[in-house]
């Protein structure tokens, strides 16, 4: 329970606002589900495992690249 408001300041506003913005919070919290934050999570690292695939490819056809350019111009 709050206590009384005593100050001879309006907040009214403000109570409003924050009875507001703890229902949204409160619907979400109840809203939450294991289940699908595991879902979510799993396309993530999909994500970033893909991600880590196309930079590991891109780096070993610039690896390439540099000992085909290396090779050309090496002296003879």
């Amino acid at each position: 329970m709050g206590r009384a408001n005593t100050s001879s300041v309006d907040t009214t506003k403000g109570e409003k606002l924050a009875k507001r913005m703890t229902q949204q919070t409160n619907t979400v919290k109840a809203s939450f589900t294991p289940e699908e934050a595991a879902k979510r999570e799993q396309v993530i690292n999909a994500r970033k495992a893909a991600n880590v695939e196309a930079k590991k490819e891109k780096r070993k056809k610039n690896a390439k690249l540099a000992k085909a350019a290396k090779k050309k111009n090496k002296k003879k």
